[in-house]
């Protein structure tokens, strides 16, 4: 590739190979005559403006013209040295075009000098058709697909092609996302990344990481997404401490730059803010930003701590305090009457019991068959805003069947950010949900994890607004009990600010309550495990006057799940350790059987459902295991039949051993390997595994944290048991 230069007139020529003399002569009689008379279509109009035009030389595509405006003299005198920004803008494009990097294909640039002073440049490329730019690709996918896994890819692909030019020994320097163009082919799929504005730029030999991390810090990504970006930038290896510290650097300066231009320039940023600008800048919206990772099924995070701090409200701290110190007596004196009750009554476990399961897979069958052979089972499905139409029909035919079965089904409506900017799209989804579900659920939670910035809300009014539709719903379908507001994790202190906005719509309050930081079920967190957890929450309940607590989300991340655990938000760091929050098969099962035990037979809680019967993440099992034979399967699916329809009758412990009574069994486990004699009537000990063991009364047996049930002569063997019993029969 190669390229002429020549002189006409006062203006200087320089064109690429493959544009003849006679073509770049038509050219500059054409172009400025058709740009002074409008006659060509505008792209960008502000100091400098861009145009597409069709030429009678080109017919088979149109070209780019950037038309630079008029430079002062001062200013002339130095691009008199070192190249006016047309002439750096096709040197700079020529340069990146050899090396194989993306660039709209440099025709050429004419300008006409008078002495020293540059009076019209003139840069042509070939225009790029149905292209986009870096920000409003990840605007448009925020609004229309916002998929994290796709969006990620996206910030790949533009992190390889940025890596790619800096290798080259190009620095942009105004690399902006509004300057990288691609096109999309499909979801998920862009064709090759092309970079734009490169007059600013500089050619080295080669790129320090000083030079690299002053052309990224003028990106504008979401912080935790950024560091992702950096990441892909350095082939998903360590990013090295020195770009780190660089970039920091570079991005608080240039923010500082920005937030005092308005001081710096007054009179200028109101006469800009009074314009017309053809093609805004389009950085993405931090606080709107929201994608949904599938993965771990949640929003993923996308913003840093300390940068989500910055859009907190502090009035609603301020509220939180106040609503909250008032309260306190009363709730305090429930929590007494609550925890001297706890294990004290009998507590019916029939619908108690519950899982919530993903009906968005093409798995939803096989989860459904296993559901449908547990009877006593409560069912939780969420539907979700961002999903549309197609996604409720789902749910409406999961509904229906389970409710034909005998379950009891429950339903989470799920916001997203769109939720809030678009308020009567929320409310339109939820009349919809509503109007189609209602026949076959008992239960609606409204909205979810309303504390957690990464599911869209930022603000106590924010949360207040999603309930605005609530009073004539409830008016409308009075057999359905309304849960909310739901909080995520041991964060009781929303409850009363949020209750003073809505108390008049919730049926029962609803938690999200998560002990996974606390190791065990009865991990304590201050002066509180799980026990007292429940305990306090259901004093809430009582102090509201509220139909009582319900737990709607929980569970404990697995090991090895990688970027399918909720931890890790979508991408697993290099170098990074799993978090200890993590377990094991087997402790999964355990923790399972161990936090329904607690919650339900204190009789604290009215429900709990478990989040989610298949994840590979944290689920009981994967996604795709189809005979659900993984410990945590095995565990519920004989906590089910052998718990889900009978009746808790008392609760007894010894040092760390604990025993949990029912009518026609027992349930026993020990936080350390201990002893225990065997309580009179009981004749088998099946562990959760499938494993029996005939016993007699007073034998004693050994305990650890793996529950074991204690069956009496009256208790048959669950139908799994005796199914797998069968088959080793048959297979000897």
């Amino acid at each position: 590739m190669n390229y002429s230069t020549q002189i006409f007139d006062q203006w200087q020529l320089c064109f690429s190979d493959g544009i003849s003399e006679k073509t770049s002569k038509t050219w500059l009689r054409d172009i400025p005559a058709k740009i002074a008379a409008n006659e060509c279509q505008p792209i960008y109009r502000l100091r400098n403006q861009l145009y597409r035009m069709e030429l009678k030389a080109r017919k088979e595509r149109s070209i780019c013209i950037k038309s630079f405006a008029r430079p002062k003299w001062l200013r002339s005198l130095h691009y008199s040295m070192v190249g006016s920004k047309a002439a750096r803008s096709f040197k700079h494009a020529f340069h990146l075009a050899e090396r194989g990097v993306g660039v709209p294909k440099p025709l050429g640039y004419f300008e006409r000098w008078s002495g020293r002073q540059l009076s019209d440049s003139y840069f042509l490329s070939e225009f790029i058709e149905d292209a986009t730019d870096l920000y409003a690709e990840m605007n448009r996918m925020l609004r229309e697909d916002p998929d994290c896994h796709r969006y990620l890819a996206l910030l790949r692909l533009v992190a390889a092609e940025v890596r790619r030019m800096h290798d080259c020994g190009f620095q942009h320097n105004d690399l902006g996302g509004q300057n990288i163009l691609l096109r999309r082919i499909a979801n998920g799929h862009w064709d090759r990344v092309q970079f734009i504005d490169l007059n600013r730029g500089r050619i080295h030999s080669e790129l320090s990481l000083r030079q690299r991390a002053q052309d990224l810090a003028n990106l504008e990504i979401p912080s935790f997404l950024r560091k992702i970006f950096f990441h892909n930038y350095f082939n998903d290896e360590v990013v090295p401490a020195e770009f780190n510290r660089w970039e920091r650097l570079f991005r608080a300066r240039r923010t500082l730059h920005n937030e005092s231009r308005k001081y710096r320039h007054p009179i200028r940023t109101w006469v800009h803010s009074k314009k017309f600008v053809g093609l805004p800048d389009g950085s993405p919206n931090y606080k709107d930003t929201w994608l949904w990772d599938e993965r771990s099924g949640q929003p993923s995070v996308v913003l840093e701590s300390k940068c989500r701090h910055k859009y907190r409200s502090r009035l609603d701290i301020c509220r939180i305090i106040a609503d909250s110190l008032p309260q306190l007596p009363g709730i305090r004196r429930q929590y007494i009457r609550v925890r001297e009750s706890a294990y004290q009554k009998p507590v019916d476990m029939k619908n108690r019991i519950g899982m919530s399961l993903e009906i968005n897979t093409p798995q939803l069958e096989e989860r459904l068959r296993f559901l449908e052979s547990l009877p006593g089972i409560s069912v939780f499905l969420r539907v979700y805003h961002h999903l549309g139409s197609s996604h409720l029909k789902i749910a409406v035919s999961a509904a229906q069947r389970l409710k034909s079965k005998g379950h009891e089904v429950s339903i989470g409506l799920i916001q997203c950010r769109n939720s809030v900017l678009r308020p009567e799209s929320w409310e339109q989804f939820t009349e919809e949900a509503l109007q189609a579900l209602h026949p076959y659920i008992t239960h609606v939670e409204f909205g979810h994890a309303l504390n957690r910035v990464k599911w869209g809300l930022w603000k106590l009014d924010e949360v207040a607004a999603l309930w605005n539709g609530v009073p004539q719903l409830r008016k409308r379908y009075l057999q359905l009990v309304f849960l909310g507001p739901p909080v995520n994790d041991f964060e009781y202190h929303y409850y009363p600010p949020l209750m003073k906005r809505v108390q008049q719509e919730v049926d029962a309050i609803s938690c999200h309550l998560y002990v996974d930081r606390c190791g065990p079920p009865e991990g304590f967190q201050g002066s509180f495990s799980l026990l007292e957890k429940c305990v306090l929450g259901k004093a809430i309940a009582d102090h509201y006057q509220t139909r009582g607590f319900y737990i709607t989300e929980t569970n404990w991340p697995r090991e090895n799940a990688g970027s399918y655990s909720p931890i890790t938000c979508g991408y697993v760091f290099p170098n990074s350790k799993e978090s200890p929050l993590h377990v094991d098969d087997e402790t999964y099962a355990a923790y399972m059987i161990r936090y329904y035990l607690i919650s339900l037979c204190s009789g604290s809680v009215e429900r709990v459902w478990w989040w989610r019967l298949a994840s590979r993440g944290f689920g009981l099992c994967n996604e795709r295991d189809k005979d659900f034979s993984t410990p945590a399967c095995q565990a519920f699916r004989l906590l089910a039949e052998l718990l889900a329809n009978s009746t808790f009758r008392s609760h007894t412990t010894s040092g760390t051993l604990s025993r949990f009574d029912f009518d026609s069994c027992s349930v026993a486990y020990s936080m350390q390997p201990d002893w225990m004699a065997v309580p009179s009537q009981v004749t088998r000990v099946l562990h959760l595994d499938g494993q029996v063991n005939d016993t007699h009364s007073g034998q004693r047996i050994a305990v650890g944290k793996m529950p074991v049930f204690l069956l009496k002569a009256c208790q048959s063997l669950p139908d799994s048991v005796v199914s797998d019993d069968r088959r080793k029969l048959v297979n000897e």
